[in-house]
């Protein structure tokens, strides 16, 4: 019955919003160097449904248990997280929200379903893709976009820009949080398209969600609960490939053949 419900709350959204659009994946792709791209945005809600949805549809239930969302995952001690059990993954409100909540070996089975998605796409860009998450290093250096010395994803060494207003989303106090507005505020995730890009036009490498790697025991970047030195792109968290409220992931692209 789970399953079931499960499937019609994903029907209806994806008939609202769509199915994944390898036009838009391309079209999101941001260039590290010759053969290794990267998203510039980290996976969305909307994005990890369409493969749910596909898994549903092929009747792949062993990969449809690794891949299931864990919303209990938002409940706390306080109670006010609540709502986000029931809305925050299938609610059109937050279908450009980055996925979370998922296991470590879940965000490479999307990866593994991208791949073959977009290989058989006769519209793809190139003719031969792998689709997976980074390395540590591969993750540092798209986060620096350029500057082997950046300490963020940005060019200033604090987390505020020259109006004070800060560039990353992450655990703030109350009071802190009255002084800000708009993108610069947030008590959760903010949209994937948030804050300002880097140089290579990727958002949110530092703060918002804590971003997997190929390895599952550490994660990178930081989060919207995670204190302010965490976000410094030479920092990473333990972390044990289980679903979490902090933690999400975005696809790195190698080029096999052009």
């Amino acid at each position: 019955m789970k399953h079931i419900l499960t499937f019609i709350l994903i029907q209806i959204f994806l008939t609202t919003y769509g199915q994944l659009s390898i036009k838009e994946v391309d079209k999101s792709l941001a260039k590290i160097n010759a053969n290794l791209y990267a998203s510039k945005y980290e996976v969305s809600n909307s994005q990890y449904l369409a493969f749910i949805h596909s898994l549903m549809e092929a009747n792949l239930d062993e990969k449809l248990a690794i891949a299931q969302i864990d919303s209990s995952m938002w409940l706390d001690e306080s109670g006010s997280n609540k709502p986000f059990v029931s809305y925050y993954h299938t609610h059109p409100a937050f279908k450009d929200y980055p996925v979370l909540n998922i296991r470590h070996d879940a965000a490479m089975l999307f990866c593994e379903w991208l791949t073959n998605e977009y290989n058989s796409n006769p519209k793809r860009k190139f003719r031969k893709v792998n689709f997976r998450l980074p390395t540590e290093k591969e993750w540092m250096i798209a986060a620096r976009g350029g500057n082997n010395t950046a300490v963020y994803p940005w060019q200033r060494n604090g987390l505020k820009d020259k109006k004070g207003h800060y560039m990353c989303n992450f655990a703030r106090s109350v009071d802190d949080l009255k002084e800000v507005s708009g993108l610069n505020s947030s008590s959760i995730t903010s949209p994937v398209k948030s804050f300002l890009p880097n140089k290579y036009g990727m958002y949110n490498m530092s703060g918002n969600v804590a971003e997997m790697l190929n390895v599952s025991n550490i994660v990178k970047g930081g989060s919207w609960l995670d204190s302010p030195e965490l976000t410094k792109i030479a920092n990473k968290q333990s972390y044990d490939g289980s679903p979490k409220n902090s933690v999400g992931f975005r696809y790195f692209v190698e080029i096999i053949d052009k």
